[in-house]
């Protein structure tokens, strides 16, 4: 998906270098588009996170108590490939739009929407069927809200702010977690409600974000680049020249998603198969250990951008972050209890409140070529969901070993990848 030109853009990482300016001179004040930037993150991942982590194991378990695996596992997997078909065209495409309503805005507002409208399908119609339906209509409408979203951060914010930005939206995604976990478990009963509440609070956070870019968002040239056959296709590959820092960090971003991802998306199905709960006291006891957690992520998050900007270090966050989630992942595999499975969540959290501190940042800095911004923040935000592909799949592999509950093995191989992506990280060679 990339092609390793080396950085015309935001390229290396300068914490200390304040005179440093984004693309756009006429950005908003950082005091009020960041702020913005960091609630319309939080309304986007709340949206989108909180059915592959929660809501919709829920929601599949009342309608196919039997084939919760596979069904799960299905659903996700379509929304998955819908995700990342889209993202790299739907990046293009908002690099090329000219429109009364702006270049990226048309996009972050409209995806909310579709999102919402996607959401409200799968909690609406009552068959697994109109789940997969419904949730890869809303995948499609969080790629184009994504697309929108990302590259304002190149375009926008100064490379000197980007590490505390980034751990500011890694503060309001473990937030967004634990409300999407709150929300999950509190609507067990009522799914409409349970899926298209945070959509709901994503589109406000859209509209929010869009209306302070009202008289800034447009392109940075005149001339609207033509979009064919030809471009279509090219939306999947991204030159860069020979430099291949993009390609490894989105090869390292790829393997921590992936070790992540498959350990939220199978909790609740850990907690029932291994330690006997019903869905509603596992959904219960999975926000509980969220609630627990979110405090430590937090001031990961908020202490971990500090120091990353005032050292002007990225590369040791992410090979301590991974560390660590390889680290909890290896206590999961090792226990079949509830407080065993709290001690792994905790080191995990660390783990990853650490890595997504510096994550965006690093994206930010080694994008390749400043006109393709959107384009190349979409290809990035392609490895945050092809591990919604990878991790079902790899979970109906490995937990069918042995009668269908073979955690231990499934963990064990997430965590393989943890420790490959501090390996990953190693060969970019524009952060310290």
């Amino acid at each position: 998906m990339t092609e390793s030109t080396p950085p015309s853009g935001p390229g290396t990482v300068a914490p200390h270098d304040v005179t440093e300016t984004a693309l756009h001179d006429d950005a908003p004040p950082p005091r009020l588009l960041i702020p913005l930037l960091v609630v319309a993150a939080f309304g986007l991942y709340l949206a989108s996170l909180a059915p592959p982590i929660i809501t919709l194991a829920i929601r599949i378990a009342g309608l196919d108590p039997t084939g919760k695996t596979v069904a799960l596992s299905t659903v996700v997997l379509i929304g998955a490939v819908v995700s990342i078909v889209s993202l790299p065209v739907c990046g293009a495409l908002s690099d090329r739009t000219r429109s009364r309503f702006g270049r990226r805005r048309p996009w972050l507002v409209g995806g909310a929407v579709a999102g919402l409208l996607g959401l409200g399908i799968a909690g609406a119609v009552p068959s697994v069927t109109g789940v997969v339906i419904g949730f890869a209509i809303a995948s499609l409408g969080y790629a184009a809200a994504f697309a929108g979203f990302l590259p304002l951060i190149p375009e926008f914010v100064p490379d000197h702010l980007r590490a505390r930005l980034s751990g500011l939206i890694g503060f309001v995604v473990a937030i967004a977690v634990l409300v999407g976990v709150y929300l999950g478990s509190l609507f067990v009963a009522y799914p409409l409600l349970m899926l298209t509440l945070p959509a709901v609070v994503g589109v406000l956070g859209a509209v929010a974000l869009a209306a302070v870019l009202r008289r800034v968002d447009r392109p940075t040239g005149a001339v609207r680049p033509a979009f064919g056959v030809r471009e279509f296709l090219a939306s999947y590959w991204l030159r860069t020249g020979g430099d291949r820092d993009f390609a490894w960090n989105w090869v390292s971003r790829l393997l921590v998603g992936v070790a992540y991802v498959g350990v939220q998306t199978f909790a609740v199905f850990f907690l029932t198969d291994t330690a006997g709960m019903t869905t509603e006291a596992a959904a219960g006891e999975y926000a509980r250990i969220t609630a627990i957690s979110t405090p430590l992520s937090i001031a990961c998050f908020l202490l971990s951008g500090f120091l990353s900007d005032r050292l002007g270090r990225r590369r040791a966050f992410v090979v301590v972050g991974a560390g660590l989630i390889a680290a909890g992942l290896v206590v999961a595999a090792m226990t079949q209890s509830l407080s065993g499975f709290l001690i792994a969540w905790l080191v995990l959290t660390v783990g990853q409140s650490i890595y997504l501190t510096v994550d965006i940042a690093i994206a930010a800095a080694v994008v390749p070529d400043d006109a393709q911004a959107g384009k190349a923040m979409s290809v990035y935000q392609v490895a945050t969901v092809l591990p919604n592909i990878v991790a079902p799949v790899a979970a109906v592999a490995v937990l069918t070993i042995s009668g269908g509950a073979n955690y231990p093995a499934f963990f064990a191989v997430l965590a393989a990848g943890a420790v490959l992506a501090a390996v990953a990280v190693q060969f970019v060679r524009r952060i310290r």
